[in-house]
């Protein structure tokens, strides 16, 4: 754990271990990292749990769509007037994630 270390952002790939859990903030569509979530993926990270800010939606998306998360904890997943976010969707639906919602 690097608590109170600032790290480059092309570093953050490699303190994520397959199996972590990681907490991801921002909003649906705004303040979304997507900048780390880019880095994960090109990390080639699996089996992660997503820990979500109340509402989220673009990140964890992009996230469940590379392959890089099999479950996910959430409030509200929602691309707000878009609508569910499709790899969310698509793979809660299928079963294919463990869903721990916290409404």
């Amino acid at each position: 754990m690097m608590a109170g270390k600032i790290v480059e952002l092309a570093e953050v790939g490699g303190l994520i271990r397959d199996g972590d859990i990681v907490g991801i903030g921002g909003g649906p569509l705004h303040a979304t990292p997507i900048a780390l979530v880019h880095e994960i993926i090109r990390a080639g990270r699996r089996d992660l749990t997503l820990v979500l800010s109340p509402r989220s939606g673009l990140a964890p998306d992009l996230l469940l769509g590379a392959g890089c998360a099999r479950a996910i904890e959430f409030a509200q997943v929602t691309l707000d007037e878009y609508g569910l976010p499709p790899n969310f969707r698509r793979l809660a639906q299928a079963g294919l994630i463990e869903c721990r919602e916290h409404t």
